[in-house]
């Protein structure tokens, strides 16, 4: 178990580091410029930004800036803005929290709510219950979350006029903390919810036809019983990994939520960084999305075990 935690731990470093030059490649190569947030419209002089380039360290080579800045993140320190008076890592400490909490909520009501779903399905197969959770399930795939967003925001302007948009911190308001990432994080939570509950039903399915799920019916054990203490444990191994990687895909798709939301998470953060070609901080908020793809996926192959020993038996 030591030898494959630290092949994974290698080969996660390894992806972190492929990411990390793409990340720095992508930048600069994109159209825009950090030398135009400092620049007269009306006078685009090639000294002046020649002049601002150099402050900001971008004539220096870009094999040299990436060891720069690569060097920096590994003491922790992700630079300067380029357009703002800020560290980047000082942003990333009051915006990141806010995309995790959001995330992880969102993936705490979507797995508690996709996984009985499931298995409520997989009980009734074929029946109109099973058909309408299918059905259900289906759309709620297909509808991004963001336009379901825009339109409740539009018809709350027209009706309701609830105060939906903004952010409290919880420190000043615990109640309203959570009541405003209430909506968004129900939204968020649609996609994982149908895909927990499709991935349930399935794998449930699957299970059901197994020939100890069959002894246990012959012995006369009880429907419940069967689910809870046979069927579901076996059937979970794909579930966790649906959910681990939501949990993932989440915080990385918060980006265009917390926008609608007007939420002071990582997204808003990002999108002013692309626009104004702010490098450091997209780099720093790529890497971290990334880096938590790669922590996640990790953490979930070492769950794998203690779902289901039969792994365990097959790595050693």
């Amino acid at each position: 178990m030591l030898k494959y935690l630290a092949r994974r731990v290698g080969e996660a470093a390894l992806v972190l580091v492929v990411l990390s030059i793409l990340v720095f490649l992508m930048v600069r190569i994109m159209p825009g410029d950090p030398a135009a947030a400092f620049m007269d419209p009306g006078n685009p002089d090639p000294s002046v930004r020649e002049r601002i380039h150099e402050q900001l360290g971008l004539n220096e080579p870009w094999v040299t800036q990436y060891f720069t800045w690569l060097g920096g993140i590994l003491t922790g320190d992700f630079g300067r803005s380029l357009t703002q008076p800020y560290t980047v890592a000082e942003q990333l400490a009051l915006r990141l929290p806010v995309s995790l909490e959001l995330g992880i909520l969102a993936t705490l009501m979507g797995v508690t709510l996709g996984i009985p779903l499931g298995i409520a399905a997989a009980r009734r197969r074929g029946r109109i219950f099973d058909q309408v959770s299918r059905a259900l399930t289906f759309l709620l795939i297909s509808a991004p979350p963001f336009l379901l967003g825009t339109v409740l925001l539009l018809l709350n302007s027209r009706t309701l006029k609830l105060r939906l948009l903004g952010f409290v911190e919880f420190s000043e308001d615990p109640l309203q903390h959570l009541l405003k990432l209430l909506l968004p994080a129900l939204l968020l939570s649609l996609g994982t919810l149908a895909l927990v509950a499709r991935y349930t039903r399935g794998m449930l399915l699957d299970t059901f036809g197994s020939d100890y799920i069959r002894t246990a019916r012959a012995k006369g054990v009880s429907p419940d019983r069967i689910v809870r203490r046979h069927a579901l444990r076996n059937a979970l191994a794909p579930v966790v990994t649906i959910v681990g990687v939501q949990l993932a895909t989440l915080v990385g798709g918060t980006i265009i939520m917390e926008n609608v939301f007007a939420l002071p998470g990582m997204g808003s953060m990002l999108i002013q960084a692309v626009n104004t070609s702010d490098y450091t901080t997209i780099q720093a908020c790529v890497l971290i999305i990334g880096a938590m793809y790669v922590g996640i996926s990790l953490v979930v192959d070492l769950l794998y075990p203690l779902i289901d020993p039969r792994i365990r038996m097959v790595r050693a």
